[in-house]
């Protein structure tokens, strides 16, 4: 499944999260500090839009009411905390819903194409070690040692080195011919 938000690394836990029942952008977790934060996508990210101290004890549930307007948290010794929730946070904004799918499907795609990426690296890692655990069986079983490598290096180096002394004996002849040429003519 695709990761579209990520939390940054906080000491306390996530115990509970839910969506708002009416803003599609908007979410509540709980943590294990007490604080209830509410999220909005459109806004912020990164960071929690609002974070809110409710108390000092761990809170572990979280309800909201289906209208949107009320939130319950529910602590590790059984209080129970109920909260008013301001009118932007529960009144459905001018494409809301439109801004928030295309937000899911960008965040989509972009996991996918990363996710692609990471494959293609591994099958390219994969493959160059194949490579090398061939050519140092090659080394091991005897094809070509080292020995053998470096001794045809040397072969094709001097090979090189004399096809072009020959070419230079023929441009050097074909000149000398051309002067010749030159002076009968002169």
């Amino acid at each position: 499944m695709p990761r579209v938000l990520c939390r940054r690394y906080h000491t306390a836990f996530l115990t509970d999260g839910c969506w708002s029942p009416l803003r599609p952008s908007v979410f509540f977790t709980v943590k294990m500090d007490g604080t209830l934060d509410v999220w909005d996508f459109l806004f912020k990210q990164n960071d929690p839009t609002l974070s809110l101290k409710v108390c000092d004890e761990a809170l572990y549930s979280l309800r909201v009411q289906d209208n949107g307007r009320f939130l319950s948290c529910g602590s590790q010794l059984g209080t129970a905390t109920l909260l008013e929730i301001s009118p932007g946070l529960c009144t459905l904004q001018r494409n809301e819903k439109a801004l928030a799918t295309a937000m899911f499907e960008r965040e989509t795609k972009r996991e996918k194409i990363l996710e692609a990426r990471h494959r293609e690296m591994r099958l390219k890692e994969r493959s160059r070690s194949e490579q090398s655990k061939e050519e140092e069986g090659k080394e091991v079983h005897g094809e070509e040692s080292a020995e053998d490598l470096i001794a045809q290096a040397e072969k094709e180096f001097f090979d090189t080195v004399e096809a072009e002394l020959k070419k230079r004996e023929k441009e050097e002849e074909k000149n000398e011919e051309k002067d010749v040429c030159e002076e009968k003519d002169g």
